[in-house]
């Protein structure tokens, strides 16, 4: 089944900065419809993997959609989309519902794709509080070359350490060398919470490595991996554990479980096969009241300097400010960080703002709300990201200098703003350092979620 979708808007007007300027090729409206998932879960849930990828002028990327009747968890399917000239088509598709979690892309190599799935195999248990179902899965690779409009695909399994459980639920990250076709995934044992990567090394063969675990359970976690070296960031992820704050999250939410994301964590390995990971480092902590935490993205140079992106605000809820930090403001911030071997040396403050509803349409009101590294073609690092400012939308990029200090500042002019969680072609997924970023949005409504789709050039 191929589906089509055209071409939305052209714009080759330029947004002008002091010293670089920014061109908008092109916008489309992939979908503007996708019903909730209803399990969790949702297509912008694995933030920190890689779901978009570019080589040259073709641009792939991976999307899922719920299949209605089909009851959770495992209750939707992955599509793979090509960019064609006149739009995007479906090239590869799950044929039964059979994944909760939407499912990373990667660039293999030159010629070889592969999108991270992790399909049901077998009934685990019912889940009536739930009206779900636990499934046993198989998390592994589906490739496919990516030369061919209608490719055949091939299974790459990765080999696992302590025999894990295997569920439906698998937090699964993944990261690429497309130079020598290594891949480093991670997988979640629900059970024990533990991270279990697997590596596959240039020869074709997958090595077992010793479990990971962080001081608090960290998910959704951005890899990278070259040349045996490997980077990990990560943010926990547990159940409220202040009984004050849970039980005013009950008050207001009427949900038992809701979660914390108050820690951020970096581990790395100079040689993932011989030394294995070192002990996490804690980037930042916001423990001290109900704050939140996200990490946004990571990228590593040629020299092996880990850059990382993440979302500060001091409060994850304004309703838990007003009832314990009463007359407090509600900053938000985006913070960037370097990592030399393994020691944070520098943090800076790229953008910073206020998230408090009762200023939302104030003419001076603005809240950093997501951002993503890229590398362009020079090795210049910039920020693409999003703000409120009075209430709307707005998509700057940002350059950071060797020192971690902001530079040039320029509004990208898009027909749509972005304002919620979007995805670039970013090298861990196997794209290359460029001039051309991309950017995949998907919003996240109360009964849909709306997928969008924009081309930018960056000239220096």
């Amino acid at each position: 089944m191929r589906t089509h979708f055209a071409l939305c808007a052209l714009s080759l007007v330029p947004s002008i900065g002091l010293g670089m300027s920014v061109t908008v090729l092109r916008e489309d409206v992939i979908d503007p419809g996708i019903p909730v998932f209803g399990n969790g879960s949702g297509p912008s849930w694995n933030f920190g993997s890689p779901m978009i990828v570019r080589q040259k002028d073709e641009v792939w990327f991976s999307l899922s959609r719920p299949v209605e009747g089909v009851p959770p968890y495992a209750n939707t399917i992955w599509q793979v989309y090509r960019r064609t000239g006149d739009g995007w088509e479906v090239i590869l598709e799950e044929a039964t519902a059979a994944e909760r979690e939407p499912c990373p892309l990667v660039r293999l190599n030159s010629i070889a794709l592969a999108i991270f799935i992790n399909p049901k195999v077998s009934f685990r248990q019912f889940r009536p509080e739930n009206e779900a179902i636990l499934w046993n899965s198989r998390p592994h690779l589906l490739a496919f070359p990516s030369t061919r409009r209608d490719p055949e695909t091939f299974a790459l399994d990765p080999v696992f350490a302590g025999d894990p459980v295997l569920r439906e639920h698998t937090y699964r990250a993944i990261a690429v060398n497309p130079g020598k076709s290594e891949v480093f995934v991670l997988v979640q044992d629900p059970d024990s919470e533990l991270y279990h990567p697997s590596y596959l090394d240039p020869e074709g063969r997958w090595h077992p490595l010793t479990p990971l675990g962080f001081p608090l359970r960290s998910l959704y976690a951005s890899v990278h991996v070259r040349d045996c070296r490997v980077h990990v960031f990560a943010v926990s992820d547990i159940a409220e554990p202040v009984d004050e704050w849970r039980e005013a999250k009950f008050r207001v939410r009427q949900v038992h479980h809701d979660y914390a994301f108050r820690r951020l964590y970096h581990t790395w390995s100079p040689d993932i096969l011989e030394q294995g990971l070192r002990e996490p480092l804690l980037i930042e902590s916001v423990d001290e009241q109900p704050g939140s935490l996200r990490h946004l993205d990571l990228l590593v140079d040629g020299q092996g300097t880990a850059h990382l992106l993440y979302l500060r605000r001091d409060f994850q809820y304004p309703y838990l400010r007003d009832e314990f930090f009463p007359g407090q403001p509600m900053e938000a911030s985006i913070v960037y960080a370097q990592i030399r071997e393994g020691e944070q040396v520098i943090r800076e403050i790229l953008l910073e703002g206020l998230m408090d509803p009762d200023l939302a349409e104030a003419a001076d009101q603005v809240e950093p709300t997501w951002g993503r590294l890229h590398q362009l073609a020079d090795g210049t690092i910039v920020m693409i990201y999003t703000e409120r400012v009075a209430g709307r939308n707005r998509t700057g990029l940002l350059s950071i200098g060797p020192d971690g200090l902001p530079g040039d500042q320029v509004e990208i002019d898009l027909q749509h703003p972005m304002g919620s969680v979007f995805f670039t072609n970013t090298e861990r997924g196997g794209s290359l350092p460029s001039n051309r970023i991309d950017l995949l949005e998907m919003t996240w409504e109360k009964t849909h979620h709306e997928v969008r789709y924009a081309e930018i050039e960056v000239n220096p």
